[in-house]
């Protein structure tokens, strides 16, 4: 059901700048097809997928990725620390994952214990940095042409994609971690043509 105290949150940042594109799938296909490396596709779609930050996929374990499709993020890593998520992913993605885990096992001879990250730096021992990810990301905007976008768009994408399918922003605040309406409300983004669409609803 449409929440109008989410949309009076909407209006007032609707023209607001400074914020991340929203991409569509074409768009969001076309950025991760031209990021790198498989390290930087993967926690794309990681991001993609689960509305994740980009610091929380890069911080994963092996023992976070679940054979239950699905994805643990641990409070340690969220954002403030508050409370850890558990979110579900598709098959696609849980075999991708798979795939580079055997590939950094048997290939690269990297550890890939449950304690161990799934991304990792020059130094096994600490994970890639979200700067890293960054940089590559960056180049891949560049060559794709898509002003406006940045680390921040996977997660304003996801939700937003969701919000407009009608998924309750209860479900997205649980999938995101947002503590409060306010906060989601800042990541959605709401077009002119969804403005008339609400307004044409009103008695």
């Amino acid at each position: 059901m449409f929440s109008l105290k989410l949309l009076n949150l909407q209006m007032g940042k609707t023209n607001r700048k400074g914020k991340s594109k929203v991409l569509d799938t074409i768009q969001l296909d076309e950025l991760i097809q031209n990021l790198p490396l498989k390290h930087h596709k993967l926690i794309a779609s990681i991001c993609r997928n689960t509305a994740c930050r980009i610091s929380e996929a890069c911080q994963l374990k092996w023992e976070d990725i679940r054979s239950d499709k699905k994805i643990y993020f641990p409070k340690e890593i969220t954002k403030g620390k508050l409370k850890p998520r558990e979110i579900p992913i598709n098959e696609e993605l849980l075999n991708e994952l798979m795939q580079y885990k055997k590939e950094c096992s048997h290939l690269k001879a990297e550890n890939t214990t449950p304690n161990s990250y799934v991304f990792k730096s020059r130094n096994p021992n600490e994970h890639f940095s979200v700067r890293g990810f960054q940089h590559a990301l960056k180049a891949a905007i560049e060559r794709t042409n898509l002003q406006g976008t940045s680390s921040h768009s996977f997660r304003r994408t996801s939700l937003t994609t969701a919000h407009n399918a009608g998924v309750p922003t209860r479900h997205l605040m649980a999938v995101s971690g947002h503590a409060s309406m306010d906060t989601l409300a800042g990541y959605l983004e709401v077009k002119d043509e969804d403005l008339v669409n609400a307004t044409n609803l009103f008695a």
